[in-house]
């Protein structure tokens, strides 16, 4: 794996030094333009792991911003009041990440929340890589795979220097596992997952396909889950508030702000108290009628041929059924009553492990719906939406909805990169095409 890292960063190395040039304009520029929440948090977090250890799981964000003074105590590094004022909830290896990270570069108040973005853009920057890797020659010849390549830079590239959040730590390590298991280094697989699980949890769809690719190798997934386990054990440490996420308490957000969650739809008047709504219809299961109506027509396209399933075995019929497991995956976000919109790339990885071109492009279609039936539902409920989720979450754009021209320019800036590196590769590919077609001739190029 580190062989064709290394490669491949070569190959690749004019447009990972462009990425990180847009990146170096972009971190100061959102910096500016949003509160980065999560970022300060982790911060925080990280900082107050070397005074109280792994405590911190037990201590709310109020709590650690009173102990640690100023500038935690701005209000800028604890979350919204709608969420509870919970405690810390991310598992151990990104509470390590950070810490080490504020360790590296200390300095609170002065630059070093602009270290923390440009720590995550070089995570970024290695997903571009570790893609490329799995997606191989697809990258330059199939449609899908581009349209995922650009997708992913222009979302990586939110949410590192845009937003500072965790998501490309633990896509990273999830891409490492991934390339890991394509190289049949299972045990290594497994261990990385179990990484990226403790990073954000998200990442754990991936194991029952890498399980059924090597069983014995969980061995490897236990070691690594030791990083929680003894923590909690012996450090004090409690996930009471990622319990109560997956469990879709109230004690974690006093909102629902996933437009998809079906139980929205009896619930909206009630948890709405400045302005009541009612509806002649139920605004949020349009998004789950749609979703099911799209799934009916497309899923039996996973499903292996009868013959070939009522002839294999117990073992062989359940690793026939792979396609259509991670197929299933992406409906889990209507599951949750707490689901941001760049949710919705959580799953995306999952593609690498489709064998079919045709699985990966339904994939990406599916994906590509549930993000249209989130912005349906935001719509459909919009009295909901525009009076209870949505001037919290504009709390953050100091500039309000201004805040989103830049975040255009910089989805556009994008593109523009991506368009660039692709021109640059075609001419590089049709010059290394017509030396190879001169040299079959066997005429001397010089």
């Amino acid at each position: 794996m580190l062989r064709s890292i290394s490669f491949k960063i070569y190959e690749m190395r004019k447009y990972l030094l462009l990425t990180l040039a847009l990146s170096m304009i972009a971190i100061p520029v959102a910096d500016a333009l949003v509160i980065q929440r999560d970022r300060n948090r982790n911060e925080m977090y990280g900082e107050a792991f070397w005074i109280f250890g792994f405590s911190v799981y037990e201590m709310t964000d109020s709590e650690v911003a009173e102990a640690m003074g100023d500038p935690y105590d701005d209000g800028q590094h604890i979350l919204p009041p709608y969420l509870g004022n919970i405690t810390y909830e991310y598992p151990v290896f990104g509470l390590i990440f950070f810490a080490i990270a504020s360790w590296l570069y200390p300095g609170v108040g002065g630059l070093q929340h602009l270290w923390l973005n440009f720590i995550l853009v070089l995570v970024f920057m290695l997903n571009l890589v570790l893609i490329a890797i799995l997606l191989k020659d697809k990258l330059y010849n199939v449609k899908w795979a581009r349209l995922f390549f650009a997708g992913y830079f222009a979302y990586g590239l939110i949410m590192s220097a845009g937003g500072g959040k965790l998501e490309p730590i633990t896509d990273c390590l999830l891409l490492m596992a991934l390339v890991l298991h394509k190289e049949g280094q299972n045990g290594k697989a497994m261990f990385t997952l179990g990484l990226s699980i403790q990073t954000k949890i998200y990442s754990v769809v991936a194991l029952p396909i890498l399980f059924l690719a090597s069983p014995v190798s969980i061995i490897w997934l236990l070691l690594s889950t030791l990083l929680t386990v003894l923590p909690f054990m012996v450090g004090g440490a409690r996930f009471d508030s990622l319990i109560q996420h997956f469990l879709n308490t109230s004690d974690y957000s006093t909102y629902v702000v996933n437009p998809m969650y079906p139980g929205l739809a009896f619930d909206t008047t009630n948890l709405l108290a400045s302005e009541p709504a009612s509806y002649i219809w139920l605004p949020a299961l349009i998004p789950l009628v749609i979703y099911i109506g799209f799934m009916l027509f497309t899923f039996e396209r996973y499903l292996p041929e009868k013959d070939e399933f009522m002839s294999a075995s117990w073992w062989e019929r359940i690793l026939l059924l792979r396609p259509l497991y991670l197929y299933m995956v992406p409906a889990a976000l209507f599951i949750f009553r707490w689901v941001m919109p760049w949710y919705l790339f959580w799953f995306g990885g999952l593609i690498f492990l489709f064998k079919k071109n045709e699985h990966a492009i339904g994939y990406l279609k599916e994906i590509t719906i549930i993000g249209f039936v989130y912005a349906l539902g935001v719509l459909a409920n919009w009295p909901y939406f525009l009076y209870g989720p949505l001037p919290d979450f504009l709390g953050n754009f100091p500039l309000g909805v201004w805040s989103l021209v830049p975040l255009i320019v910089m989805i556009v800036a994008s593109v523009v990169v991506f368009a660039i590196w692709r021109w640059t590769f075609n001419r590089q590919e049709a010059r290394s095409v017509k030396i190879r077609k001169i040299e079959e001739r066997g005429e001397l190029v010089i």
